[in-house]
């Protein structure tokens, strides 16, 4: 699959590249139950001045939520058992099937914010005057409020790392 470039595509790369992220996001998908791709969502409409209110947030979430659940976390966890010795699998053939997998589930997150990109034609407008920081926090802080588990003080930290990376350059 050719993945063609879109404006969040290209800010997910980028912000998930930066120093902590990747840590930050799989923190606060195992402990919350967060998408890393909704997390990068709401970063991205916050920077661009997008308050997003619950009832949106609520239509992003319903909108891949089936996609998640059906072909997203069944290729993570393919890949994740590809990872374990003693299946009975050389070693090597398991690492050429995890890479396959692996390719794949990136697809599968590509595809998920061509869903979300498209979905966000329909949010709010952004507000002339926000602080982009704080749209960023606001966005965050709904989204996991919406999942309904509480946030501890490790997930705050994560939150932190992850609003950080949205407005500095590469660590």
């Amino acid at each position: 699959m050719r993945r063609r470039s879109h404006p969040l595509w290209r800010f997910s790369l980028d912000v998930y590249a930066r120093n902590r992220v990747e840590k930050a996001c799989l923190g606060l998908q195992t402990a919350c139950g967060a998408d890393v791709n909704l997390l990068l969502f709401c970063c991205w409409t916050g920077t661009l001045r997008r308050p997003l209110n619950k009832r949106f947030l609520r239509r992003a979430m319903a909108a891949v939520s089936g996609w998640q659940r059906e072909v997203v976390q069944p290729l993570r966890r393919a890949r994740h058992a590809l990872k374990k010795a003693g299946t009975g699998i050389p070693r090597t053939w398991r690492a050429h099937l995890r890479e396959n997998v692996s390719s794949l589930e990136l697809n599968a997150e590509y595809i998920e914010q061509l869903l979300l990109a498209r979905l966000a034609k329909l949010a709010p407008q952004p507000v002339r005057n926000a602080d982009a920081e704080k749209t960023v926090a606001a966005n965050l802080e709904r989204y996991l409020g919406l999942l309904g588990v509480p946030v501890g003080v490790s997930s705050r930290r994560r939150l932190q790392s992850l609003r950080e990376a949205c407005f500095s350059g590469r660590s």
